[in-house]
């Protein structure tokens, strides 16, 4: 008997341990599939990351590239506004010269006339002497047009230093033709500083304009 039981307990116990391989087997199977699954989902979420940074990377590309061409067309903007900029002030440049050459021109036209209507002015500083031999100093104006046209409602001012002198005052002209060289005289008290004193010739020209002219060469319009 006690070797029918100790091969059948042999046999028990051989079969728990065929028994307990098995369940240790089928854990460890289980084990292995389940840690499989997850590195197989680890694996896939590396994955998925690494297609994610690629996306993401791409999306930066795309981006730099754009701000790139933005840039560009900045600059471009920017160097064409430059030139635009400097074909626009010699535009202006040249403007003004036209502006100012047709104002001179037109200045010119202007002054045409006036500018050949002369003073001339003689002066005499006086003598002393017996009576019928001293004279009073005096100032001889002549106005010479030497314009084609005539010259109207001319008149000499005269004055003695910074006052008017002398009667009429201012004294009548008219009308002076072309080639005309009319001259008046008039006399000082002695002691007159005839280097400030004279006369100054007012005229207007053939279009209306009024002018000053004085024995220095100055002409400038009535003020």
């Amino acid at each position: 008997m006690s070797e029918i039981f100790a091969v059948q307990l042999t046999a028990v116990a051989t079969a728990g341990l065929a028994v307990f391989a098995i369940v240790t087997a089928w854990y460890a199977r289980r084990a292995f599939l389940k840690q499989s699954q997850e590195v197989t989902a680890i694996e896939q979420q590396v994955k998925d990351a690494q297609e994610l940074t690629q996306q993401q990377a791409e999306l930066l590309r795309v981006q730099f590239e754009q701000l790139e061409l933005q840039r560009q067309q900045l600059e471009d903007q920017r160097a064409a506004s430059a030139r635009q900029a400097e074909v626009l002030d010699l535009q202006a440049d040249e403007l003004r010269e036209s502006l100012e050459e047709r104002k001179r021109e037109a200045e010119q036209q202007r002054r045409a006339q006036a500018a050949m209507v002369f003073l001339k002015q003689d002066n005499f500083a006086g003598r002393t002497g017996a009576p019928g031999v001293a004279a009073p100093p005096n100032a001889r104006l002549t106005v010479v047009n030497s314009s084609d046209q005539p010259v109207y409602d001319a008149e000499l001012y005269w004055r003695r230093g910074s006052a008017g002198w002398g009667e009429p005052n201012p004294e009548p002209l008219g009308m002076i033709l072309p080639g005309g060289d009319p001259s008046r005289i008039r006399n000082f008290p002695e002691g007159t500083n005839m280097a400030v004193s004279g006369a100054i010739l007012r005229f207007t020209d053939a279009a209306g304009v009024k002018w000053v002219r004085r024995p220095d060469g100055y002409l400038g319009e009535q003020v």
